[in-house]
């Protein structure tokens, strides 16, 4: 049911956000709608030289030529126009990473600051107030309760979900607040039975399409989080083990990150692996050193180590 919702959605989300867009508007800051724009140009004039080469018509002829051939002279045209269309959508793509890289470092340097204040200024950059985006309110309270907790505010981070009315939204928008509430619980609160619980409900209620894009990594962060609270509760299971290790080694999110290396410490000091244990420990201090929350073992977790 959830993925249906949010596949529902989603499709609604996309209408609605090209429908704000006239034609030839507002092009030069949504370079993707130009691409797709140059693309249908580009056929059009592709399917046009085609026709009109390959099936010329003769004086006192009402028919075509019955075997379309495309004439040779247009081969070299046609490899420039390939060649292009190849090109923008190279750089398009390449424009797209060197922003998505360049928002992690952002991101990464934010959490090398004494407080979350540089968290919560790099989201009301990115996605300010009077943003287009749909429920951007819902994703500003979302990060900026991430930044809360991190920082360990627990407090100040329940006031920011509280800010927002999530009731009534698609599982897919419920899920964050869920998910926030569960690290919440885990990091905060010392209560890893609940933060298991709402762990596994945003993970449920993240359910997408697999067919479409980004829907594996979108529920990346639920399935940390949920594998963390199981790290906490002694219900982990090998492939939860292996899930956190290679998130932590190799995931673009330092959040993600962040999270995994912290329950592989938990996880390293309840089975006296000191040398891994000792890793995590580093790998928190130098990129979250004030994050005071991460560099924490939790009471309950260690009462039986």
């Amino acid at each position: 049911m959830s993925r249906e919702e949010n596949n529902r959605y989603l499709r609604n989300a996309t209408k609605d956000q090209l429908r704000k867009l006239p034609l030839l508007g507002r092009l030069g800051s949504h370079p993707f709608l130009k691409l797709l724009l140059l693309w249908a140009a580009l056929l059009a004039l592709y399917g046009g030289f085609y026709v009109f080469f390959s099936n010329p018509t003769h004086p006192g002829r009402s028919q075509p030529t019955p075997s379309p051939t495309l004439q040779p002279e247009w081969v070299p045209t046609l490899i420039a126009i390939f060649t292009l269309v190849s090109t923008v959508l190279g750089a398009s793509l390449f424009w797209r990473q060197l922003q998505a890289r360049k928002v992690r470092r952002k991101e990464a340097e934010a959490l090398l600051q004494p407080g979350p204040e540089a968290y919560l200024r790099l989201t009301d950059e990115l996605l300010p107030p009077t943003s287009p985006f749909p429920d951007v309110d819902l994703l500003r309270a979302q990060r900026h309760a991430l930044a809360r907790i991190l920082y360990g505010q627990d407090a100040l981070a329940r006031h920011e979900l509280n800010q927002v009315n999530w009731r009534g939204k698609a599982p897919l928008l419920q899920a964050m607040e869920r998910g926030m509430d569960a690290l919440l619980h885990l990091l905060c609160k010392d209560d890893p039975e609940r933060g298991l619980t709402l762990a596994r409900e945003a993970l449920a209620m993240a359910d997408l399409n697999p067919a479409l894009p980004g829907a594996k990594a979108g529920r990346v962060f639920y399935e940390v989080l949920l594998h963390s609270a199981e790290v906490l509760t002694g219900t982990v299971t090998p492939e939860g083990m292996r899930t956190l290790e290679h998130h932590q080694e190799g995931s673009p999110l330092i959040v993600v990150r962040l999270l995994s290396a912290w329950a592989l410490r938990v996880a390293s000091v309840q089975e006296k692996d000191l040398d891994r244990a000792e890793r995590m420990r580093q790998f928190l201090q130098t990129h979250a050193p004030h994050c005071a929350p991460l560099h924490r073992l939790p009471v309950q977790a260690m009462a039986d180590t």
